[in-house]
């Protein structure tokens, strides 16, 4: 059986001194208890847990959140040349209007990346 409190000696703030490789995933010390039997503690525990997602909707996550980013890049790109073009002239964004819409779509697009669209 796992403990989660630190053994005698050891305090969590041990833990946050040394400097761990990023390999190291958990450290464990062996400790007797009241009986005398061998108990290992787990001082140090790094390890990520299971992400909970269907293997069958997989292919289909991953195809959302490209389709989100690439909206997302369209539109911060619009913003961006919807403001440069009003600094520039009056009215500046209705008449750069088609302009800003196709580049920013271009960019939003090469986002999505048709190859990559059936991929997990």
């Amino acid at each position: 059986m796992l403990r989660r409190t630190p053994p005698l000696g050891f305090t969590e703030k041990t833990m946050d001194l040394p400097r761990l490789s990023r390999r190291v995933k958990r450290i464990t010390v062996l400790t007797q208890d009241e009986n005398g039997n061998t108990v290992p503690v787990v001082i140090f525990d790094k390890r990520r847990k299971k992400k909970k997602s269907t293997k069958a909707l997989k292919p289909l996550e991953g195809f959302a959140r490209r389709f989100v980013d690439a909206g997302n890049v369209t539109a911060s790109t619009y913003l961006n040349r919807h403001k440069k073009a009003n600094r520039k002239r009056r009215d500046g964004w209705v008449r750069d209007l088609n302009h800003n819409v196709i580049d920013a779509g271009r960019k939003g697009m090469k986002k999505l990346d048709p190859t990559r669209l059936i991929k997990p």
